[in-house]
């Protein structure tokens, strides 16, 4: 999982960069306590979808139920997120 950082909401979690299962929209999820921004800005106060759904706020697509899945460098790169890589998690 490629991550931008810590979550500051829980401040114990990774905020990874995640696909839902459209496989059209791409996110900041928390894996700790599954705090979600739209944007690689987490400044702001982060949306916590539905539990346990986790339904994706752009399309209502599932976060947690393949095919949605941690995104990978190609897909971070189609998007123009590579800048914002700190990390890499197993």
């Amino acid at each position: 999982m490629y991550y931008i950082g810590f979550c500051p909401s829980c401040e114990q979690g990774t905020l990874g960069m995640r696909i839902c299962s459209s496989l059209q929209d791409l996110v900041i999820l928390c894996d700790e306590c599954d705090a979600l921004w739209l944007t690689p800005e987490t400044s702001v106060s982060p949306l916590f979808p539905q539990q346990p759904e986790l339904p994706c706020p752009a399309c209502e697509g599932n976060l947690t139920a393949p095919p949605a899945h941690w995104a990978d460098l190609g897909e971070l790169f189609e998007r123009g997120w590579l800048a914002y890589i700190k990390g890499e998690a197993d």
